[in-house]
């Protein structure tokens, strides 16, 4: 199995060592779902809370990839806006976490849209590669401990009555004449099937819409003190993203320190699953990160970076996710391609998922993988 965190690096979010319990996994399952990120384990939870059980199928651990390597920023509906059935995703979010009581270290006072040039209404007090850069905008969002809390909403999906397997490659996914998956010797006949492989979608789903997979990168600076962060224009704690190009994000953490992240390198999810930061393209992206962010601010300049890491993204040709089921069977039900926006997102896809799958609602047109 890939040792995803020699090859992308270590994000830094402390990790929950709980084991999901590995049993035999009943044949013939309401609901199957593929991937252990947030979108599969909201699914899991939602359908839980509706007496729905399901197998959750994770080839890794919980929560080790996208979901565990993201920036934690918390955005309101998608990259492309506000759209039908995702415009309270943020407060959906934060209901789940308080009705769970899941210690991930929710904070949502809003989110900066910055911008280059002089035409911002608040500039701080950054220059990149001699462009000032100012805030345009601040929209609904926050910042999340994502590991904390994708591991939080597995434990709860799992107290539910849902079965979580980790280390669990699903090998085949046949749907003529009935759905059945290949699993560790097993097969498994599902009334319903869900992807949530994210950027992993056309490695696992044959006759899914091509994706644009990559792998994005961060890093993150020792600890600031107080001073330090108001230099830098960020004691107050709000995350960034850039609404233009060169593309930047960041936020601080409770103890000081700062993360930028920017670049992306494509490839097919194989070639990227195998890719190490440490060599070839991804080692010249993460070498233009550290040397673009202490160019940021002075204090930046003299604080030492601690550690980079990568994780996967994913887009569609129109940057709008997939929601919606398989054009050859919609008892297979996709969602990913979040492209930045994913951990709200895709905590209300869990949700929208389950009620389509128990309540026979309809998912949102936006979302269909035909277009």
């Amino acid at each position: 199995m890939t040792d995803l965190r020699r090859q992308w690096g270590r994000a830094p979010w402390i990790r929950d060592r709980y084991s999901f319990v590995r049993s035999k996994a009943a044949s013939r399952p309401d609901v199957a779902i593929i991937g252990g990120g947030l979108t599969g384990v909201s699914t899991a939870y939602h359908l839980a809370t509706k007496g729905t059980r399901s197998l959750l199928f994770e080839a890794g651990l919980i929560g080790d990839g996208a979901s565990g390597r993201t920036g934690g920023l918390v955005l309101e509906g998608t990259a492309v806006g506000v759209l039908d059935q995702v415009d309270k995703c943020v407060p959906g979010l934060r209901s789940i976490v308080a009705r769970e009581e899941i210690d991930c270290e929710l904070s949502l006072p809003g989110c900066w849209e910055i911008i280059h040039g002089k035409n911002a209404k608040r500039q701080l007090p950054w220059a990149d590669d001699g462009q000032p850069i100012g805030i345009a905008n601040t929209v609904s969002g926050g910042v999340v401990q994502p590991a904390a809390l994708t591991i939080g909403i597995a434990k709860a999906a799992e107290r539910l009555g849902a079965v979580l397997f980790e280390k669990a490659r699903v090998l085949r996914i046949s749907f003529e004449g009935g759905l059945c998956l290949e699993v560790d010797g097993e097969r498994i006949f599902p009334g319903y099937l869900v992807i949530a492989t994210n950027a992993w979608i056309n490695a696992t789903l044959p006759g899914a819409p091509p994706l644009h997979s990559s792998l994005t990168y961060a890093c993150i600076t020792a600890p600031l003190s107080d001073a330090d962060l108001g230099s830098i224009g960020m004691a107050e704690g709000i995350p960034f993203y850039t609404k233009d190009l060169p593309y930047l994000w960041g936020r601080t953490l409770r103890d000081g320190r700062t993360i930028f992240g920017a670049g992306l390198t494509f490839g097919n999810p194989e070639a990227l699953e195998g890719s190490d930061i440490h060599k070839d393209n991804p080692a010249a992206m993460l070498s233009r990160l550290r040397r673009r962010v202490p160019a940021l601010h002075p204090v930046l300049g003299k604080t030492p970076i601690e550690s980079c890491w990568a994780g996967p993204i994913a887009f569609t040709d129109s940057t709008v996710p997939l929601l919606g089921p398989h054009p050859a069977n919609p008892r297979i039900l996709v969602s990913g391609a979040y492209a930045g926006h994913g951990v709200a997102l895709s905590v209300r896809a869990g949700d929208l998922i389950a009620s389509s799958i128990h309540d026979n609602q309809p998912l949102p047109e936006w979302g269909r993988l035909s277009r």
